[in-house]
């Protein structure tokens, strides 16, 4: 008993001492058999970890020099700390009690029990905190935007695997490195090569550690309405254009991580303004009665009216937290922009913005499971060809709706079973056909428009993703293709059979493929490839490769001018976009002051009967 009270009265002793002199950044007092008390010499700390149910919370944290992390173990079994390269002394939890540590000097710092290697944390020590990471955007937006299109927003899988705590058994650096550096065979990207930085990286894998939150977020129509805001009256906008650009051949695009849109020229190949933003502008339509109005819809669920004119926004609305897709229909009156939080449609006054109606995307899935679901697509289709509608793809329901939007109450009509994991699709020249991938089945699903049905399954290769979508005719036959997210192939068949024509091999899987009817050739990116600056030109006749261009760093996303004369691509690490010669492949331009350029779209597409 003597021994124990001298012990706790040097402990205290020490305890003041460090107090007034500051000294070291902890001490540690043997007070009997597995038991050791922690003295740090702080009244305060800054950041707590708790040790509970065999894993650290939070799991990674970013903090300023100068942090004091507190740690407490809340189990009933001991746990020493050992950090990579002996930057912490060993210290021993026992059940109850916590360890303090100064964190002084900037890096990235990880640590582990000795109990289980599965039980991990890391400490970034960044000069400005975590607002230096991701541009100030939350880990959890950034998960959104660069994670949840392959393995959910809720982290529960999709074309990915399922990335909540249960499912990943393998250690930190297993997943930093999958992060960084991609997977070979897969889809997944190098995100190492598209700007994340390692501290980056780390932040993500400690959200994957963490445990999904499963609440929807709230945004319904009186959240929508809300947020829209008038940002220039229309009665104060010019009656002319401003610019000496042609309304028809403007180019917009995406400068991902500027939060904002160039407008270029195609006639000149000028850079004419930017046009401010949300984050990462992805969907884009326009008005086909005015060329006047073009919109855009950003991932973070913002829509913004257009004025070409003036080449600024002047009207937006938020319909969701996460979204994708956005169409307009032929006569100018409706938007249709589909979430992918919360699990919704929403149809919009394409003059007001004002919301109309919200549709919960939700049904039976191909295996019977009654599913919420994102939207996979939105698109329109010509009322002069097959009727009024909008066609809206659900990507885990595996279902497509078609949306009558002549009528009021804007009546669905439920097409079930069109696959696993849907994602983009087009409609065929005539719109007498609907394709859409199935990336969970590996085809292309063939709908009638008409009459509602699924009449045929193309077998393509692994994961195909057409984009905007690529048709041409050549020799009185009309084809389709598809390049592959998860391999280097580009497939063709015949529309008017579904047959496979062709199967092209390229370097590398990629995202985007685009044609012309006055080019004859078929322009394909290999974004996700070992040669991720590769664009495969393809003769539309022969099927054969033509000619490939090697230029940059990632490349992507070609785009036509409106007569089909020059081909616009983006270089996203590069920082601009180059302008080629359609026919010739030369390289005519190069638009600097561009930032991350991603997704090209020319305002000829107005008058693209594939889907607005």
């Amino acid at each position: 008993m003597k021994k124990f009270t001298a012990l706790w009265l040097s402990a205290i002793f020490i305890l003041i001492i460090g107090i007034i002199f500051g000294g070291g950044m902890f001490e540690t007092v043997d007070a009997g058999e597995n038991f050791i008390v922690y003295l740090p010499y702080v009244k305060d700390v800054s950041v707590e970890v708790t040790l509970a149910d065999g894993r650290f919370t939070p799991h990674t944290l970013a903090v300023r020099p100068g942090t004091m992390v507190q740690w407490e173990n809340n189990e009933v079994i001991s746990h020493t700390l050992i950090g990579d390269k002996s930057w912490l002394p060993d210290p021993i939890l026992a059940p109850g009690t916590q360890f303090t540590w100064l964190m002084d000097t900037p890096g990235i710092y990880h640590y582990a029990s000795s109990f289980s290697s599965g039980i991990e944390g890391e400490i970034l020590v960044l000069e400005g905190g975590a607002e230096t990471l991701f541009e100030g955007t939350p880990v959890e937006e950034a998960y959104l935007d660069y994670c949840s299109g392959c393995h959910g927003a809720d982290r529960g899988g999709g074309v990915g695997p399922a990335l909540i705590p249960d499912m990943m058994l393998e250690v930190d650096s297993f997943y930093f490195d999958t992060i960084k550096n991609g997977r070979v065979g897969t889809i997944m990207p190098a995100w190492g090569s598209f700007g994340l930085t390692d501290e980056e990286i780390w932040m993500l894998v400690g959200f994957l550690r963490s445990e999904p939150n499963y609440a929807e977020l709230e945004w319904g129509m009186p959240q929508i309405a809300a947020s829209r805001t008038v940002l220039v009256p229309e009665d104060q906008l010019p009656p002319a254009p401003t610019h000496n650009g042609k309304l028809d051949n403007l180019f917009l695009i995406t400068e991902r991580e500027a939060r904002r849109i160039a407008v270029v020229d195609g006639d000149t190949h000028e850079l004419l303004a930017h046009i401010d933003a949300s984050y990462r502008a992805h969907g884009y339509a326009f008005d086909p009665t005015n060329d006047r109005w073009a919109y855009n819809l950003g991932r973070d669920g913002w829509v913004f009216k257009i004025d070409l004119y003036s080449l600024q926004a002047v009207t937006k609305v938020r319909v969701g937290h996460d979204s994708r897709g956005l169409a307009i229909s032929d006569d100018g009156q409706y938007l249709i922009a589909g979430n992918y939080i919360p699990h919704t449609a929403v149809i919009l006054d394409a003059q007001t913005l004002e919301p109309l109606k919200v549709l919960a995307t939700e049904g039976t899935d191909p295996d019977g499971v009654f599913v919420q679901s994102r939207v996979a697509i939105t698109s329109d289709v010509a009322p002069d060809l097959v009727g009024p509608y909008f066609i809206l793809g659900l990507k885990e329901a595996g279902q497509v709706w078609r949306i009558d939007y002549s009528q009021p109450d804007f009546p669905i009509d439920k097409l079930e079973n069109v696959g696993r994991i849907l994602h983009d699709g087009f409609l065929s020249p005539d719109n007498t056909r609907f394709y859409i991938a199935s990336q969970g089945d590996s085809y292309m699903a063939v709908i009638d428009v008409q009459n509602w049905t699924l009449v045929d399954t193309i077998a393509t290769g692994d994961l195909p993703h057409p984009g905007s979508g690529a048709v041409w005719e050549a020799g009185g036959v009309e084809y389709g293709a598809t390049v592959h997210a998860g391999e280097g192939l580009v497939t063709v068949w015949n529309l008017a059979d579904n047959e496979i024509m062709a199967q092209i091999p390229t370097s590398g899987p990629g995202l985007f493929i685009r044609t012309h009817e006055a080019n004859p050739y078929v322009w394909a990116d290999t974004m996700f490839g070992p040669s991720p600056n590769e664009i495969y030109i393809i003769n539309k006749t022969t099927f054969s490769v033509t000619h490939v261009i090697s230029d940059g760093l990632q490349t992507l996303h070609p785009e036509f001018t409106q007569d089909g004369s020059y081909i616009y691509i983006s270089d996203w690490l590069g920082n601009v976009v180059r302008v080629y010669d359609a026919n010739t492949f030369t390289l005519v331009a190069v638009i600097e002051d561009v930032i991350t350029p991603t997704g090209i779209f020319n305002t000829a597409r107005r008058y693209e009967k594939l889907g607005h």
